[in-house]
């Protein structure tokens, strides 16, 4: 598939996500981050909803004329989606996030090649998502390797290639 489409099938489908979606994935959310500890949960779930919105405006508007057109690995896009179909839980705005996921994430990760998290966005133990020289680095990178995490797709870095490199 190529870039070009597949910008075009995201922006359709961002297209038809409503205001009452939103709600529902701020829902889920609220209800799947119960265990964060509460200073960083308030704070995750606004970062997390704000890129969400940010994300689905940029994409709404990008033109894909402008857009340099690429061919997309497609084993590795239905890779993604089947991951993201994988968070079923029956949870009340699953579905809205799981339709966010299949609009906002391969654009985040093919198109717009962002990290699937807000720059800046504070982890459990104080560490933020960095961007150094171009280049994007996640405290939590190496340390989610399950088969719900989309870790693996993410353009960031592990942080420690980043202590590494300043040796």
């Amino acid at each position: 598939m190529k870039s070009k489409e597949l910008l075009k099938k995201l922006k359709e489908d961002a297209s038809k996500f409503s205001i009452h979606d939103l709600m529902n994935v701020r829902l889920f959310l609220e209800k799947d981050m119960e265990y964060l500890p509460k200073e960083y949960k308030e704070s995750y779930l606004k970062d997390q909803i704000i890129y969400f919105i940010n994300t689905l405006k940029e994409l709404r508007k990008k033109n894909e004329e402008e857009l340099e057109d690429f061919e997309i690995d497609e084993d590795i896009l239905n890779k993604l989606y089947n991951r993201i179909n994988q968070f079923k839980t029956n949870t009340k705005g699953e579905d809205s996030f799981i339709k966010l996921s299949h609009i906002v994430t391969p654009y985040l990760i093919f198109i717009a090649k962002k990290p699937l998290h807000p720059i800046g966005m504070r982890f459990p133990g104080g560490k933020r998502i960095i961007e150094k020289n171009g280049i994007y680095y996640c405290p939590v990178k190496n340390r989610q390797k399950n088969e719900y995490s989309l870790c693996e797709f993410c353009i960031c870095k592990g942080i420690e290639e980043l202590k590494n490199n300043n040796k």
